[in-house]
């Protein structure tokens, strides 16, 4: 009698264990998830960033810009 009353107690704080270790893994994975999305959607804007100036450099085209300066320096040689 006395057996089965310890290992009832026994088997009721296993579980009150593992009951503990599930949720303190589902807050931890929460935790990760958070940091992930969040350094996600970071990384997308300063990509976002990147690419509009990189259209910006894009509209100008550097043929040009070197036409020109090439056509003022001869232009003030003459």
């Amino acid at each position: 009698m006395k057996n089965m009353k310890n290992y009832q107690k026994i088997k009721q704080e296993k579980g009150s264990i593992t009951l503990f270790v599930l949720i303190s893994m589902v807050f931890i994975l929460v935790a990760v998830l958070g940091i992930y999305f969040n350094s996600s959607s970071k990384a997308q804007k300063q990509y976002k960033e990147i690419e509009k100036i990189q259209k910006e450099y894009e509209k100008e085209n550097i043929n040009d810009v070197y036409e020109k300066t090439y056509d003022k320096y001869t232009q003030s040689n003459q």
